[in-house]
């Protein structure tokens, strides 16, 4: 994702593309060759990436606001679109208990990101976004 930006991976809905052109940013940012990887207070011993960490965070942040948005637009594939969200969740939450550094193991983590952000923004992210749009709980993004 870090070489991958959202103009692909619109919805037409605001609120949902925003999170979408923020992980992207955040991508891009965490791979950056010039951002050092370091842990808060001091050199980094390669348990609990960071970067990984960070990712995770803003996830959740993001899957909390999409969540509340299926409950408010009364979705009926909401199981299935959180079931989507806590497998990458938890992809990254065994890349952390494995010790898997995303400086070192750049392209394991960019790609297991990449590759689910691709099958769910298909698969899921569009579905939500035209239902919540045709039950007006959202409105269309302004062209």
């Amino acid at each position: 994702m870090s070489e991958m930006g959202p103009s692909g991976l619109t919805t037409g809905v605001r609120e949902i593309d925003a999170d979408t052109e923020g992980l992207c940013f955040l991508m891009s940012r965490l791979f950056d060759p010039l951002v050092e990887c370091r842990r808060r207070y001091g050199e980094c011993d390669h348990r609990q990436c960071t970067r990984i960490g960070a990712i995770a965070k803003y996830l959740d942040r993001s899957f909390r606001r999409q969540d509340d948005l299926m409950m408010s637009a009364g979705y009926p594939m909401a199981d299935e679109h959180q079931a989507e969200h806590e497998a990458l969740v938890e992809q990254l939450a065994a890349m952390q208990q494995a010790c898997v550094c995303a400086d070192r193991d750049r392209a394991v983590v960019d790609n297991a990101v990449t590759l689910w952000l691709l099958r769910h923004h298909r698969g899921f992210d569009r579905l939500l976004a035209n239902w919540a749009v045709t039950r007006r709980v959202l409105s269309p993004a302004a062209e």
